[in-house]
């Protein structure tokens, strides 16, 4: 299953809609209007309603929490070693791998194999695009940890952006 959203540097001050690859609405973000770090994802046919939550950890925690429902599904937390990037998505041995920066890696499971594939691309309107490719019954993992991922891409980008113009 093939997912869409328009790429551009994430925020919490997002909101934005998902899309299938003919076109057909099925999620909606939206940011917290009091200004917390916090999307909240709802389903489209499911009358909107609401199946995900992701928000900043607090501060003894880094990362991004990510909740399905009501249930707690992981913390999302970046590494950064000299030798590579990654993320561990907290979510039995699941990590994502690749050009972050670039918009384009794989979610992984423990074994390796391939969940989804995360890239960006152009629309025939020549609108970025971002692509979630994943199995059909990870749908929400993989649209829930690209944005705990981007969130937090974006972020340090801003920072990296912030600290050369100063």
């Amino acid at each position: 299953m093939k997912l869409f959203f328009e790429d551009r540097i994430m925020s919490w001050c997002d909101s934005f809609d998902i899309f299938d690859e003919i076109g057909r609405k099925l999620f909606r973000v939206n940011a917290d209007p009091h200004g917390r770090k916090k999307l909240k994802i709802y389903d489209v046919y499911q009358r909107n309603k609401s199946v995900a939550t992701i928000k900043e950890c607090d501060e003894k925690v880094s990362g991004v929490e990510i909740k399905h429902g009501t249930r707690f599904v992981s913390v999302v937390r970046r590494f950064v070693s000299r030798l590579f990037r990654f993320f561990d998505l907290g979510f039995m041995g699941w990590c994502a791998r690749g050009s972050f920066d670039e918009g384009n890696f794989l979610i992984l499971d423990a074994n390796d194999r391939t969940v989804a594939k995360i890239s960006e691309g152009s629309n025939v309107d020549h609108c970025l695009m971002r692509c979630i490719d994943t199995l059909p019954e990870f749908t929400l993992h993989s649209l829930t940890f690209t944005l705990a991922i981007d969130v937090q891409v974006s972020e340090s980008q801003c920072s990296d952006a912030l600290a050369i113009n100063s």
